[in-house]
């Protein structure tokens, strides 16, 4: 059964999908996070759409925009679009700003111009420099406030195409757990070696969510692929579940981002 976040995403996307073929012209969407995705991924299968792309710039892109195509338009000359559609906004910082900043402290800044965070995707952060990925429309506004920001002001602040910008990949730490069962309180429990009660304040406290959505059932199933954000903890994905130990216990293994 559908929820009202549910709805207000498929109505948004029929009225995407509605002026690509009235208007018979390339249409996109604004950044989407996961949770979004996968509502939008399962609508598009179900109704059998083919001419679509959904990318965030990069093969690893956490936050991704939904490009849909008319048939007069190739999916080659709609990839090529993508340039026109995202930018990306380097910083380079001076010498005694390096190491200085997180990714939080770039959001941040940027948060603080009044834009919607789905006007923004991935953030890529290196100890000497960072790559803003946004949409096109936004980029000069989001360049040109960085530059008169105290952060910011003498960084080197320019707008590059997406093929340009240098990617980095997710790195993690391994962790092996053993849960009595795939719930997500008994997981956040073993990540975070904390109490059953102080995990329940946690999930019903709604600073825990499972693929961009916020979750408050404690019996919720994790399943392989999740990506578990605990607020003050950190960001988790679920990478296998390996056999059962000898006390009956599932043994599973869960990469923490860095």
């Amino acid at each position: 059964m559908e929820n009202k976040e549910e709805k207000i995403i498929l109505a948004k996307l029929n009225d995407k999908i509605r002026l690509c073929k009235t208007k018979n012209k390339l249409v996109n969407t604004e950044f989407l996070n996961m949770y979004q995705e996968n509502i939008i991924r399962k609508e598009l299968e179900r109704i059998k759409a083919k001419n679509y792309i959904l990318t965030g710039g990069y093969s690893e892109a956490e936050s991704k925009i939904l490009i849909m195509y008319p048939e007069k338009i190739t999916e080659e000359i709609a990839k090529e679009n993508i340039t026109n559609i995202i930018k990306v906004i380097k910083i380079q910082l001076p010498n005694e700003q390096k190491g200085k900043y997180q990714h939080r402290d770039y959001l941040g800044t940027i948060m603080q111009f009044g834009l919607e965070r789905e006007r923004i995707g991935d953030i890529i952060v290196y100890e000497d420099e960072a790559y803003v990925i946004a949409l096109s429309e936004n980029a000069q506004y989001i360049k040109d406030s960085l530059q008169t920001t105290k952060k910011f002001k003498k960084s080197k602040i320019e707008i590059i195409d997406i093929v340009e910008m240098k990617v980095k990949k997710p790195e993690f730490e391994e962790i092996k757990i053993s849960v009595n069962s795939q719930r997500l309180d008994n997981f956040i429990s073993e990540i975070c070696k904390i109490s059953r009660s102080e995990t329940t304040r946690l999930i019903e406290s709604e600073l825990v969510s499972i693929n961009c959505k916020i979750e408050t059932k404690q019996t919720k199933t994790v399943e392989i692929g999740d990506v578990l954000i605990i607020r003050g903890k950190g960001k988790f994905i679920v990478s296998d579940f390996l056999d059962i130990n000898r006390k009956g216990k599932q043994v599973a293994i869960v990469k923490k981002y860095k």
